[in-house]
């Protein structure tokens, strides 16, 4: 028991030092991926990159970005970077070939694929050297073509079309094995055996201002790569860093976590079942007991038929809940279940019911209405936060009110502690709402 205190302390300081870090603000915001998916090839990555090595970028540094690009890959002398153009997008021969980065000096010239998660098109890489005039072996230095992925060897051969990749000389070679252009892979990874692309951002974020916007967009982009390639380490504090605190307390941390994980659904499945039957029961005895309310079972759930669907009511028993068909157990019929009471006396006498509901994902609790029966209980509506969930007023419940929450989620901790939970409160002001008892009756003697 003393390992289990200890794993459930260590957890309740994580959420401590967690909600600590986040009011000094530390987050894990990011601008670029807000507005655009970290997977946008074109959008986001290839025109970033364009932006940063224009020397006529709106950045103002000239061809500093550029610069430390070369040196970054170790190709400081490659081109002249007072004569240089970037283009982006660049289509030579105007006829579909869209080549994602283009940089020349007039002379020599660097094609960037950008291949973040896009496959290869046919004959890719043989098509663009044939567009930018470059498959001349006597020519071969002059061009340079980069292969940026996240950890792609080389194009594939569907995509060289019919040349070949020789990493032992870094050229690529055409079907007579003669070298047609400089050949290097780049790596979006940062954790990598080859050239990184981070080498180059890094290099950059260090010539600048650390406080200035080019700066805060380096360290933007940089994320961004990160997420994309799945080595971002969040700002706060995860259960990550909680499991792997020392290797002896981290192991004996995670086995205890694969024990509560496996031991959890049980758990849950016990919280729904006390809910739906127990909590509900007590709930409502006081009613049940005057005659004022009826719980509708086996034995007379034909009391339901009213409240459902004609497809339903010859079946409305596969609506009630049972323990075999729980949520969390396993198994069929264990999706759209729940516990009904119908109001006896009062204005919705036999023409209202009082519900707790799982469907597919929600738990539901609230109120179901003939189709006959006085409406002016919607008024209700906004106060509670109900709403007639779509799913079950158009399959199961022709007139349902209810208040919603993911059950996996909200809805089964908060069932965990049900006298205080939002689904009790519902179900107290519905029935003080359908005059089916006073604020004193439902807590006791003090007001709610």
């Amino acid at each position: 028991m003393e390992s289990w205190e200890e794993l459930f302390a260590a957890l309740e300081a994580f959420d401590e030092e967690q909600a600590e870090q986040t009011r000094k603000g530390l987050n894990d915001f990011n601008l670029l991926s807000s507005v655009l998916s970290v997977n946008d090839e074109v959008r986001l990555h290839t025109r970033f990159i364009y932006a940063l090595l224009n020397p006529k970028g709106k950045h103002y540094q000239g061809t500093r970005f550029l610069e430390l690009f070369l040196e970054a890959i170790g190709r400081q002398d490659w081109l002249d970077p007072t004569s240089v153009s970037v283009l982006k997008e660049h289509c030579p021969n105007g006829q579909g070939d869209q080549i994602d980065l283009w940089i020349t000096d007039g002379k020599r010239q660097i094609v960037v694929e950008n291949k973040l998660n896009a496959q290869d098109q046919p004959r890719q890489v043989a098509r663009y050297l044939e567009v930018i005039n470059a498959t001349d072996p006597a020519q071969a230095d002059e061009t340079l073509f980069i292969y940026l992925t996240k950890n792609r060897q080389a194009p594939s051969a569907f995509g060289l079309g019919g040349l070949t990749v020789c990493h032992r000389t870094s050229r690529l070679l055409n079907t007579n094995s003669q070298p047609v252009a400089h050949y290097q892979n780049l790596s979006y990874r940062k954790n990598t055996q080859q050239d990184s692309i981070h080498t180059w951002l890094e290099s950059c974020v260090n010539a600048v201002d650390r406080q200035s916007h080019i700066a805060w967009a380096l360290l933007d982009y940089q994320a961004v790569v990160e997420r994309a390639t799945k080595e971002y380490v969040s700002k706060v504090k995860t259960l990550k860093d909680i499991l792997e605190e020392g290797i002896a307390e981290g192991k004996r941390h995670h086995e205890q976590a694969i024990q509560l994980t496996r031991e959890l659904p049980a758990i849950h499945a016990s919280w729904l079942e006390q809910a739906l039957t127990s909590n509900l029961e007590e709930l409502f005895e006081p009613f049940v007991s005057k005659g004022d309310m009826t719980r509708i079972g086996p034995e007379n759930v034909e009391l339901l038929s009213p409240f459902v669907y004609t497809a339903f009511q010859d079946n409305a028993a596969s609506l009630l809940y049972a323990p075999r068909f729980n949520f969390f157990r396993a198994g069929n019929g264990t999706r759209n279940r729940g516990a009904f009471y119908r109001l006896e006396t009062g204005p919705w006498a036999k023409e209202a019911v009082l519900m707790l509901f799982y469907g597919s994902k929600m738990l539901h609790v609230g109120c179901l209405l003939t189709e006959h029966a006085d409406r002016s209980i919607e008024g209700l509506m906004p106060t509670l936060k109900l709403s007639e969930p779509a799913a079950l007023k158009s399959k199961i419940f022709p007139r349902v009110m209810t208040y919603a929450e993911a059950l996996e989620y909200q809805g089964i901790i908060h069932l965990a502690d049900f006298s205080n939970s939002p689904q009790r409160g519902v179900l107290d002001e519905l029935l003080t709402g359908l005059s089916c008892a006073d604020s004193t009756t439902l807590s006791g003697g003090n007001e709610i």
